[in-house]
C-alpha cells in the first residue's frame, strides 16, 4: 500500500555498516531523499564519520536522481545529543511542500517489509497522530554463527520503539528523531512481553497490534566488531551519558561467553534490555556494506 502524498527519507552519513543494505530496502517507496552531509567531516562528538563514503553509497542506489545534499556542521562537544537533534532537523526542513510523511531510518536499521511500515502511515491519518513508532529488533553482538539479540525477561522476541520512524513533514524535534504531538505506536502481534509493551500507553499515544512479527526493524546496535563499538560509544549522541569504557568492557565484550547469566543489558536503562539470546543473521541481500574503524554510531 502506498500513501496518497508523496513520501520522503533522510539518510544520516555517518554510518556504513549497513547502509547499502538499509537503504535499497525502502528506495523504491519514497519520492525525495535528502542528506545532511558535515561539511567538516565530523560528527556531534567531534568525531571523524566516513560522510564522503556514505553519500557514495547513497549516490550508487539513487539511480532515480532522488537525493539531495544538506551541507552543515553539526558538532556539538558539549551535548552531542542536541547536535543530532539539530542535523535531523535539518534534513527536514529541506523537504519540499508535497512531500506528506518522512522516514526517519538509520543505516544500521533494516526495515525488511517496507510496505507494512506505509500501511501505518495511512492508519496514523485515520487516527490524527503526527508520528509513527515501529516495533524493532535489537541485535547487540555478533557470534561465529549469528548474533546476541535483546530478549525479554522470559527469552522471547522482544521489540522496542526509540522513537518514531515516521514524521510528517515540518516536525519539530526535540531529543533526536522524537518530537511531540499525537503518536501511533505499532505493536507486534502476541508481543505481550516486551517491557515497552508491558508500560501502560503514555498520554497522546495510540497502540494498535498491526505488525507481523517479521515485520519488525532489525537493528544492528551492538553487533559490531571491537573498532566500531569503540568509535560507537566515543561519538554516539548519549557519549556523555553513560560510563562508556566501563560498559564496553565488563558489559558488552564478556557478552558472548557470559550472556546466559546477563541481565539488563541497556548501557542507560539497564532493564530495557532484559536478557540475550542467540539467533541467526537477517538476510542483508547481496549488497550489504561493511563499516570502517571510525564509523559513528547513531541511536542505542
Amino acid at each position: 500500500m502506498r500513501t496518497t502524498t508523496r513520501l520522503g527519507a533522510y539518510v544520516l552519513p555517518g554510518d556504513l555498516t549497513w547502509l547499502e543494505a538499509t537503504l535499497r530496502a525502502y528506495y523504491p517507496h519514497v519520492d525525495e531523499l535528502v542528506v545532511p552531509c558535515p561539511v567538516d567531516g565530523l560528527g556531534w562528538s567531534g568525531q571523524p564519520v566516513p560522510a564522503a563514503e556514505c553519500v557514495e553509497v547513497v549516490r550508487a542506489v539513487d539511480t532515480r536522481g532522488i537525493v539531495q545534499l544538506v551541507p552543515g556542521t553539526w558538532r556539538d562537544v558539549d551535548d552531542p545529543l542536541r547536535g543530532e537533534t539539530a542535523q535531523r532537523q535539518a534534513a527536514l526542513d529541506a523537504f519540499g511542500p508535497d512531500v506528506g510523511w518522512v522516514l526517519q531510518l538509520d543505516g544500521d536499521e533494516l526495515l525488511p517489509r517496507p510496505a507494512a511500515l506505509l500501511a501505518a502511515l495511512d492508519l496514523a491519518d485515520v487516527h490524527g497522530c503526527d508520528t509513527v513508532e515501529w516495533p524493532m529488533r535489537v541485535l547487540y553482538r555478533r557470534t561465529r554463527r549469528g548474533y546476541l539479540e535483546v530478549a525479554t525477561a522470559a527469552g522471547t522476541p522482544a521489540h522496542e520503539y526509540p522513537g518514531p520512524v515516521a514524521v510528517r513533514r515540518g516536525a519539530r524535534l526535540s531529543t533526536a528523531r522524537r518530537t511531540s504531538g499525537r503518536r501511533l505506536r505499532v505493536l507486534v502481534t502476541g508481543d505481550v512481553a516486551s517491557p515497552a509493551v508491558r508500560r501502560p500507553a503514555e498520554p497522546g499515544e495510540v497502540r494498535v497490534v498491526a505488525a507481523d512479527p517479521a515485520d519488525a526493524i532489525v537493528h544492528n546496535s551492538w553487533a559490531r566488531g571491537l573498532a566500531q563499538v569503540r568509535a560507537k560509544v566515543r561519538g554516539w549522541g548519549h557519549a556523555r551519558d553513560f560510563a562508556a569504557g566501563r560498559y564496553l568492557w565488563l558489559v558488552w565484550w564478556p557478552s558472548r561467553v557470559a550472556w546466559r547469566l546477563q541481565r539488563d543489558l541497556h548501557p542507560l536503562y539497564g532493564a530495557v534490555w532484559p536478557r540475550l539470546r542467540p539467533v541467526p543473521g537477517p538476510d542483508l541481500g547481496p549488497a550489504t556494506s561493511v563499516a570502517p574503524a571510525r564509523a559513528e554510531g547513531h541511536r542505542g
